[in-house]
């Protein structure tokens, strides 16, 4: 599936997109043994993989240094759950339960708390993968900051999904949004 490239505010998201829609796909969506990061090691400073356990634990399985360095710590391993506020989570669950449940790409502006103080808009896009061996969905983004918006102290959080145009991979989008 070719998706529309205006969808995409950054060069990083198109070229990502790109990288994952050229993977085989087991009915519409990759495997995560196909994913190769040397292919895009240029990308993988700003990508996280993410494993869907539950609406209790999505395990942060792969962290770009990029990435790490914005939250001030490397969270791989750790529940994804913990470092979004309260009222994000929601909202985040939704999209996240959307994305699996009718196979989709998403591209969100999401506004964040780097662990210097910085509110930055940043463009995510993320896609679905599936680990055969776990048997759960995953989610691959990739991060790319559009712009700084703020300051205000505390360590990194994600505040607010300020928008998100879901991507048709084969099986539709979600009519919700």
């Amino acid at each position: 599936m070719q998706a529309d490239h205006d969808v995409f505010s950054t060069v990083g998201a198109r070229r990502f997109f790109d990288y994952w829609n050229s993977l085989p796909k087991v009915g519409l969506i990759p495997d995560r043994k196909s994913f190769n990061p040397p292919a895009i090691a240029n990308l993988m400073p700003a990508i996280t993989l993410l494993e869907v356990w539950s609406h209790e634990r999505i395990d942060l399985r792969l962290i770009g240094t990029g990435v790490a360095r914005g939250m001030g710590v490397d969270l791989t391993g750790r529940n994804y759950l913990d470092v979004i506020a309260p009222e994000a989570k929601a909202p985040y669950l939704k999209l996240v339960d959307a994305q699996i449940g009718q196979p989709c790409g998403r591209c969100s502006v999401l506004r964040s708390r780097n662990a210097t103080g910085l509110i930055a808009r940043t463009e995510a896009l993320t896609l679905p993968m599936f680990y055969a061996s776990s048997g759960h969905f995953m989610i691959i983004s990739y991060f790319e900051q559009i712009e700084t918006v703020g300051y205000e102290k505390g360590g990194y959080k994600i505040l607010q999904f300020e928008k998100t145009e879901w991507l048709d991979i084969g099986a539709g989008v979600p009519d919700w949004i």
